[in-house]
């Protein structure tokens, strides 16, 4: 928490709004009707690729900074589980993307509904939360910056667009296929099977006048925990087997 705020993580964060705010603006003097609708989806849609990508590159600069300067070595060679370490620097990361989340629905409440800017605030904090286990697991089985934020934007954007691979592999433009279209389907059901539905998380329409019924927050809240649980287990077994 003192790194992003040394990292001057809010400047960039107030920046980042700001342009949002502006650009959205921008828009609303060409948009012919609901023009409000149209600000809030555009701003959530920049803010959330925003609030993403600073999350994934913050944890895995500091991670990597960490083992470069050998205070990842000093600090496990505490007498303290590496499964203590790797849980401090989780819910640290965790307070980041809280704060961000909040910042980043205030500006959307602005623009429309606060009801809907306080139910996408809380699906993008459950969001970012998988993010940033993500990187951390990635940062901490790859130990590069490149490596690792290359895997975890891999593993966002297939998450975030398994929805669409799926509707498109199970009803081909070429009509019904043979094995081969029915092995590319099996193929995409299975890895939808084990990745997050991130498409399912945040959506523009829910700023734009289509509140969420309990259900779906009841699937993004059950996801984000389960998933949180896989990913961090994950990444505590590969730092056990890690020599230092």
């Amino acid at each position: 928490m003192l790194e992003a705020v040394r990292s001057r993580l809010g400047w960039i964060a107030i920046v980042i709004v700001a342009a949002a705010l502006g650009a959205a603006q921008f828009l609303s003097q060409v948009a012919l009707i609901e023009a409000n609708e149209i600000q809030a989806a555009l701003v959530g849609a920049v803010l959330r690729a925003a609030g993403v990508f600073m999350v994934a590159s913050f944890v895995i600069t500091s991670m990597v900074r960490e083992a470069n300067d050998r205070v990842t070595e000093l600090l496990l060679s505490q007498p303290v589980p590496r499964w203590v370490y790797l849980a401090g620097k989780f819910c640290g990361y965790a307070v980041i993307v809280l704060v961000l989340a909040f910042a980043f629905a205030v500006p959307l409440g602005l623009l429309g509904s606060w009801r809907g800017a306080a139910l996408w605030g809380a699906s993008f904090a459950c969001e970012m939360l998988i993010v940033s286990a993500v990187s951390l697991f990635c940062v901490v089985s790859l130990g590069q910056v490149v490596p690792a934020f290359a895997a975890a934007a891999g593993l966002y954007v297939l998450a975030r667009s398994i929805g669409a691979m799926q509707t498109i592999a199970s009803a081909p433009l070429s009509g019904p296929g043979g094995w081969v279209d029915a092995a590319v389907r099996w193929i995409v059901d299975a890895i939808a099977l084990v990745l997050p539905a991130l498409d399912r998380f945040s959506p523009s329409a829910w700023l734009a006048g289509s509140p969420p019924v309990l259900g779906e927050l009841g699937a993004v809240a059950m996801q984000t925990v389960l998933y949180l649980a896989l990913i961090l287990a994950a990444a505590v077994f590969d730092l056990h087997r890690r020599n230092f």
